[in-house]
């Protein structure tokens, strides 16, 4: 692996639990109000920033090569896994480790896209709403948009406000950003692995 590899696939791994967690702690402070934030914070701010699109430069640079180099590929696994595949019994254990990693984000994905799509609703309405006698509603819908638009989320189907008194629960899909799914899932994968790996060598 040439040497510029190497340090691209180091400033990936070790650089993104610094994404994650600057990610984190600056999602609490509004950007359009970080030039009255204390200098210190302002900082901070713009480190990250700088560190972040040159971690976004090196990731695209990487995704590119783990797409289109099938020699990258097998160089770059046991790397990315903190896994040296030195005889047969581990190249064995990476094979099971990688089929493992495969099927448990499948099944995360699958987790995932049900409790997107989920929208339930328990809820007390007014007495002139009453159905029978009942004030008490449940709203289950599902909903399938392949555009995150303001006009796909309004095509949602709600219970009307102004006739609700009461609501006990309310579930519109899971509430993490597009960013959070992601990274989730590329920590999902590097951490089923190694968690796999570590598991079988303990074994043998």
């Amino acid at each position: 692996m040439k040497i510029f590899d190497r340090i691209v696939l180091k400033v990936f791994l070790y650089g993104l639990p610094l994404v994650i967690t600057g990610g984190i702690a600056f999602s609490y402070y509004d950007v359009r109000t970080i030039e009255s934030q204390p200098y210190a914070i302002q900082l901070l701010y713009n480190a990250y920033g700088f560190m972040m699109g040159c971690w976004m430069l090196f990731s695209l640079y990487l995704s590119a090569r783990l797409v289109f180099s099938a020699a990258f590929r097998e160089a770059t696994l046991s790397r990315l896994a903190f896994m040296r595949e030195r005889d047969e019994r581990e190249m064995q254990m990476s094979g099971m480790a990688t089929k493992t990693s495969f099927l448990t984000t499948l099944a995360l994905l699958i987790c995932l896209l049900c409790l997107s799509v989920l929208n339930v609703q328990i809820y007390r309405v007014t007495p002139d709403q009453a159905i029978g006698g009942k004030t008490g509603m449940v709203s289950l819908n599902l909903k399938m948009n392949f555009t995150d638009t303001e006009e796909a989320r309004a095509r949602t189907p709600l219970p009307d406000a102004a006739k609700i008194s009461k609501i006990y629960l309310s579930f519109n899909g899971i509430g993490l950003s597009k960013e959070s799914i992601i990274l989730i899932l590329i920590l999902w994968q590097l951490l089923s692995y190694n968690y796999v790996m570590r598991r079988q060598g303990c074994r043998t």
